[in-house]
């Protein structure tokens, strides 16, 4: 039964608000550059200096030390697609109207707005997740859902820290595509489903391997063989609506297709090279979940709530089980495949952060069921006050440890047992504390990685 919007979940989402606006001031920590265009966004961001300052697409010059692949015609291009940079534009576009003519585009003017902005992304997804909660769940379940994604995810830092990262925008994406999945799947809109082709094609262009979302216009509804067989009929009967959807997808891919056209030579390229990919029969799936470098359950525990939650999804929402579930499992295992399965310098597994938007819907089931427990006896009473109390502590530990991440205490890619029981909880560390943490902390062999020696 679908379930009316009602406080609760509105004054999560206002709380959330607040406390991103606010809390972001405390924590960025863009060190001496004075802006957080370093590293993977400094790539994202390359294309607007490019566009709008320098007038130049080509990279002749690498004034801000872009990541520039060469191309078999020996032109210069980006690593990353053009796609968070589309995002970034708005903002980015504000900061220069205030700007002076002389600008380059990383002053702090730009920094603020493309930041403040990339957080108003995320709290658009939070909005969209609200409303897909919505439709099956009492608004205490959704509020609980939206306050514990927020404040006991790594989600979190990547909102209140390094919001113009790609995780907080894909987010946003995601959450916005599920919604209108589910309302053409339940109300056979047209408009649903031409939004969540042009969302799809965003959401591929940034990161073609979630190409896998396709799963849940798919699969949604689907429960059985027949079932199935119906579906693929009802999308074939879409006819020229299915043709507008598909060249909706392809809108946001053309530019790239054509820029990668006139400086390689070919629509199709591969900007990462050819020392970085997958290893599809080497899947470390033991490292990604539960390694102190990066471990996802280690560093974001909350959310086994979310994987024993299918376990109640199963029983009360065979529409979304199915897509949910595959989705899940496909994405593990891409994760687990590509070169560098701890992803970089990140707080926690920041790879699946995008996902919550749909590990929301098994983790609500989760809360679901254990209110239920409640007054159903003493028992069981005590249970659901337990699970409230672990609930805290994740938020608590995981603001907490972001903290400590923000103040590279706890390291980008070199945490170890060691380090990590030695940082849990503590708050204040001596000269000798951190002359400890430099002998415990073992940053990773990239090049091993990228053979494929990747057991550390």
């Amino acid at each position: 039964m679908f379930k009316k919007n009602s406080s609760y979940s509105d004054i999560a989402l206002v709380a959330i608000t607040v406390f991103s606006i606010c809390a972001t001031v405390f924590f960025v920590n863009w060190g001496a550059s004075g802006n957080p265009f370093v590293m993977d966004v400094n790539q994202y961001y390359s294309y607007l200096p490019a566009v709008f300052i320098n007038y130049d697409l080509s990279f002749s010059e690498n004034l801000h030390s872009y990541w520039l692949i060469e191309t078999p015609i020996h032109q210069l291009v980006p690593k990353v697609t053009y796609g968070i940079a589309f995002f970034y534009s708005p903002f980015f576009l504000l900061a220069q109207a205030f700007s002076p003519a002389n600008s380059v585009g990383y002053e702090s003017t730009y920094a603020w707005f493309v930041h403040y902005g990339c957080i108003f992304y995320i709290l658009i997804g939070f909005f969209y997740t609200k409303k897909i909660l919505s439709l099956w769940f009492k608004d205490k379940v959704v509020a609980i859902s939206l306050a514990i994604v927020f404040f006991a995810t790594n989600l979190f830092y990547y909102t209140v820290s390094e919001s113009e990262s790609v995780h907080g925008i894909l987010f946003f994406l995601v959450a916005f595509f599920l919604y209108h999945v589910v309302i053409w799947h339940k109300k056979k809109s047209v408009k649903s489903f031409l939004l969540f082709m042009v969302s799809a094609g965003f959401i591929c262009l940034i990161r073609p391997t979630e190409c896998m979302l396709f799963l849940f216009p798919l699969l949604i509804g689907v429960v059985d063989v027949e079932s199935l067989k119906e579906k693929f009929k009802n999308i074939m009967r879409l006819k020229w609506i299915l043709l507008v959807g598909f060249l909706l997808f392809a809108l946001p891919i053309m530019p790239q297709l054509v820029y990668w056209k006139i400086h390689s030579g070919s629509f199709l390229f591969f900007s990462y090279g050819n020392n970085e990919g997958f290893f599809w029969t080497d899947p470390k799936l033991m490292n990604v979940l539960f390694s102190f470098k990066k471990g996802w359950l280690i560093y974001t525990p909350v959310m086994i709530f979310s994987v024993i939650g299918f376990s109640f999804m199963f029983r009360k929402n065979k529409i979304l089980f199915y897509p949910t579930l595959f989705y899940f499992l496909i994405n593990v295992y891409v994760v687990c495949s590509w070169w560098d399965w701890a992803y970089g310098g990140s707080f926690g597994m920041r790879a699946f952060i995008h996902c919550y938007a749909v590990l929301i819907m098994p983790l609500a089931y989760f809360i679901d069921g254990v209110i239920g427990l409640y007054k159903k006896s003493m028992a069981k009473t005590a249970l659901v006050y337990g699970f409230a109390l672990l609930g805290l502590f994740f938020c608590t530990l995981n603001i907490f440890q972001s903290n400590l991440y923000k103040h590279h205490i706890i390291h980008w890619d070199g945490m170890t047992r060691e380090a990590y029981m030695f940082t849990f909880f503590k708050k204040k560390y001596t000269e000798q504390d951190f002359a400890y943490l430099k002998v415990v902390i073992k940053s990773p062999d990239y090049a091993a990685r990228r053979k494929g020696e990747r057991d550390e």
